[in-house]
């Protein structure tokens, strides 16, 4: 990991890399979303050599058939094919949860395709009803983590 830098990044910025890993048959501005200009919205690049290879996201935004306050949705955690395996999507998932928690917030959840289930799964998140069918992106799951509260040893 050392030769990777995890770094806040512009929404402007992630979304050639969302389109390009995610969602290839979509127009740029399909993949810009009402939560990315939030003013607590966070958006995490993973850089090597100054390359983005990794994006995720996370705004405020109530949960379907859930939490209306206190959840945050995490949008297009992806990484490139070359970059996998390394603990890169991790890292990612780790810090936009941290971001929700550190905004009171009290759930994470995203729409993941059904394949990428088990990376949510081995983090704990959990599977809210059936697979939804989506038209554009194939079988998906509702999923979710239940933030614990942000416990401090100090107080202002």
């Amino acid at each position: 990991m050392s030769d990777y830098e995890l770094e806040e990044i512009p929404a402007a910025e992630a979304r050639p890399l969302r389109r390009a890993l995610l969602h290839p048959q979509a127009d740029l501005d399909a993949v810009d979303y009402p939560g990315d200009d939030h003013p607590s919205a966070l958006h995490m690049g993973v850089l090597r050599d100054g390359v983005l290879v990794a994006i995720g996201t996370a705004f405020p935004q109530p949960m379907p058939a859930g939490p209306r306050n206190g959840a945050w949705r995490l949008v297009d955690i992806a990484v490139e094919h070359g970059h996998r395996g390394r603990g890169i999507g991790a890292m990612l998932l780790e810090r936009l949860v941290e971001h929700a928690q550190g905004h009171e917030g009290t759930t994470a959840w995203a729409r993941t395709r059904t394949a990428a289930f088990g990376f949510f799964d081995h983090f704990g998140f959990k599977r809210a009803g059936d697979p939804i069918d989506d038209p554009d992106e194939g079988p998906q799951y509702l999923v979710y983590l239940t933030i614990p509260p942000l416990v401090r040893s100090w107080e202002l």
